[in-house]
């Protein structure tokens, strides 16, 4: 009797582990492993670059262009001033003038000018505030451009290789002159600089041995420019 007892205790605790064992067996549900991963995995934005390979912090405002033209030049009227887009004309003495579309011409736009090796001299209107990217690259046969008095800013590579090019004065009214401006100037032997304030950011100075630079007596330019054992003149 005491055999029957055992052996039926004995196959209720072999059923009770069998049943346990399958339990601790199961796998963890995939669908929940993943939700554990992916909350614990940052969000990352794609990155934003522009046709000219720089990492832009948002994305640009995209707007349609509507560009006009006239028999020399093209342009678009931005925030009630002229913006040059291009010029199509013959000649060598360009003059930008003064209006276009009836607005006041106050910007010169990127790339406006460049590879334009037949143009010598270019007279710019007083009206002009920015002189954009690239907007005289190239232009390796002018000797003479005259910077506006109200002039605000240079932007990136305004005058690269613009190899006969001898002398530009900045007024004091500059604000900023960006990267590469003057690189490759080759000719380039006189930069004048009025603003103290202005400061240096790798114009391409570096590489044009001819030139001296015109800045006030301790100015941020005049520093960098004695501080890099370039020549340097004294602005009064």
């Amino acid at each position: 009797m005491k055999k029957i007892i055992l052996a039926a205790m004995a196959a209720m605790i072999f059923s009770a582990a069998w049943s346990c064992g399958e339990k601790a067996s199961e796998p963890v549900s995939e669908s929940s492993a993943d939700i554990s991963e992916e909350a614990t995995e940052p969000e990352t934005e794609p990155l934003i670059i522009d046709p000219e390979g720089n990492i832009l912090l948002e994305k640009p405002t995209e707007r349609e262009r509507d560009i006009e033209q006239t028999a020399d030049f093209s342009y678009e009227i931005i925030d009630g001033g002229a913006v040059v887009t291009g010029y199509t004309g013959e000649l060598t003495d360009v003059t930008v003038p003064d209006t276009l579309g009836g607005a006041p011409v106050t910007e010169i736009g990127y790339y406006a000018f460049e590879a334009k090796y037949d143009i010598t001299s270019v007279t710019l209107p007083e009206s002009v505030k920015i002189i954009g990217e690239g907007a005289f690259m190239d232009c390796g046969s002018m000797a003479s451009i005259n910077i506006p008095t109200a002039l605000e800013g240079v932007d990136r590579g305004a005058f690269v290789s613009c190899t006969s090019l001898t002398s530009v004065r900045l007024p004091a009214t500059v604000k900023y002159v960006h990267e590469e401006a003057f690189t490759a100037c080759e000719a380039l032997t006189e930069l004048y600089i009025e603003n103290p304030d202005l400061a240096y950011e790798n114009w391409g100075l570096e590489e044009l041995p001819q030139l001296t630079v015109y800045a006030p007596a301790g100015s941020a330019a005049y520093n960098w420019i004695t501080a890099k054992g370039l020549a340097a003149q004294e602005l009064s």
